[in-house]
């Protein structure tokens, strides 16, 4: 059976609902496609189902451009988008009237690039989204078409490696739309397929939609097969969706339920990574939980999601993924025996904690780097062996301290971890000023060299070399 959702696509930007300004941008940055100032590709980002996909089909089918996709369905390594989008891009192809003069590339969904692990007929591995990032930075550059990116997360795809197409691309961002918006939409999709739908119904639907239109669209179709007079007791069999479930409301669900789909379908809703998750649960347990056997029940889930995310990372089967979620949620409530403490969910100290020491901590690897270099040692060594031993050293000598920190060519933060004090510490500015005199000594090279000796007396004179004339030849004179 046709999906509604495709079935009543919005065939231009005109009959798309909500997000009028940034409609707007996206029909002024295709008008003006090809402009020396106008980037090559633009990003739609925006939650699930507020329209992102729908606009740029429609924008393809106002201007009559022939439309190029890869969404998430097809493999999007990088040789697949080289060889599908920056293809489309440096060449024209055939459409439907022929030849066409422009194509729009569109890359649905591509913050889901990600290392997905698949096995091959002679069982080695191949992973399938392997340099996306990099194709589509490479595609944005060299393409002479436009491209359309959809991403629900745009973090996701500008981090690391993605980092480029943010500069190569504008970005337009999608709101969702209001539930006035969406039940005009569901009323109309009623009319169109013969529906009778209490009013009081359709609002529900749109207000538990929360924005996602095409999902109420689809709880529609789904609770309409086989009936034609739809009531709020049909609705209420379907389960409300909530796609959008905030971390705090997860952790309170995993904590405090006694039953095992509850929790499930929480971290499921969740739209986090699922080690994300595990550093939230572990650090909350023990405030949560009251009980000792209770939380060591809970520690014991928890360390084993965790082992089963460790098998992910080394065999990038993210088939566990699933069962390290369950054990972590449905694994964690059901391990309590006793009341909750009552207590209120806490950010994770780890993460605050890594957050306020980024700076120290790059400071501690430069340091490593410059002792690494002096001892011919990787960062990691010389963090495990050598930074305790210099740092007792210096500690020990502040004469020797001054020496080390001048031959390595220490700063004052990188002096402070090492002695393990403040930057601030009179002994700190002390020590830079006595490490100046080693840092000014410079080696200097000279070359073992000397001179020949030339006798002047036996230097002769290069003779002149005159070429013999030609018996034949007439001189000028003979003329």
């Amino acid at each position: 059976m046709e999906s509604w959702a495709e079935k009543y696509r919005p065939n231009s930007l005109s009959d798309i609902i909500g997000n009028t300004k940034t409609i707007t941008q996206l029909q002024n940055w295709a008008s003006s496609w090809g402009e020396r100032m106008t980037k090559k590709g633009v990003i739609l980002s925006g939650p699930p189902g507020c329209g992102k996909t729908s606009a740029a089909i429609a924008l393809a089918k106002d201007m009559g451009w022939e439309l190029i996709e890869l969404n998430a369905s097809d493999a999007r390594s990088g040789n697949v988008i080289e060889g599908t989008a920056l293809r489309a891009g440096l060449f024209q192809t055939f459409g439907v009237n022929g030849l066409s003069d422009r194509n729009l590339i569109l890359l649905d969904e591509a913050d889901n690039l990600y290392e997905r692990a698949q096995q091959s007929k002679n069982k080695t591995k191949n992973y399938s989204d392997r340099g996306g990032k990099k194709a589509i930075s490479k595609t944005l550059e060299m393409t002479k078409q436009p491209v359309i990116i959809t991403v629900n997360d745009l973090y996701n795809l500008t981090k690391g490696t993605g980092a480029k197409i943010k500069r190569l691309a504008l970005t337009l961002k999608f709101q969702r739309p209001s539930a006035v918006s969406v039940a005009m939409v569901l009323n109309n999709v009623c009319k169109k397929e013969n529906l009778k739908v209490e009013e009081e119904t359709i609002l529900s639907m749109a207000e538990a939609a929360k924005g996602d239109l095409r999902g109420a669209i689809n709880d529609l179709q789904s609770i309409s097969e086989g009936n034609r007079i739809i009531n709020k007791e049909d609705y209420n069999k379907l389960d409300s969706r909530d796609r959008e479930s905030e971390m705090f409301d997860a952790l309170n669900i995993i904590f405090n339920s006694d039953n095992y789909d509850e929790p499930r379908k929480a971290i499921f809703d969740l739209h986090e990574q699922p080690r994300d998750v595990a550093t939230w649960i572990s650090d909350n347990i023990p405030i949560v939980y009251k009980h000792p056997n209770d939380i060591e029940r809970a520690y014991e889930r928890v360390a084993y999601a965790d082992l089963l995310l460790a098998r992910v990372s080394k065999t990038q089967n993210y088939g566990l993924w699933g069962y390290a979620s369950e054990m972590m949620s449905s694994g964690v409530a059901l391990s309590k025996t006793h009341p909750t403490s009552g207590r209120r969910l806490q950010f994770p100290s780890w993460i605050r904690k890594m957050g306020a020491s980024r700076f120290q901590r790059a400071y501690r690897n430069s340091l490593a780097k410059k002792i690494g270099g002096a001892t011919h040692l990787s960062i990691r060594e010389s963090k495990m062996e050598q930074i305790g031993v210099i740092s007792t050293v210096c500690r020990s000598n502040l004469s020797k301290a001054a020496k080390i920190a001048g031959k390595l060519d220490l700063n004052e933060n990188e002096l402070a971890i090492l002695m393990g004090i403040d930057k601030k510490d009179k002994r700190i500015s002390a020590i830079m000023e006595e490490s100046q005199q080693y840092r000014q000594e410079r080696d200097v090279v000279t070359l073992d060299y000397r001179a020949l000796e030339i006798d002047e007396k036996e230097e002769k004179e290069p003779t002149k070399i005159t070429p013999k004339n030609d018996s034949k030849q007439k001189s000028l004179f003979e003329f």
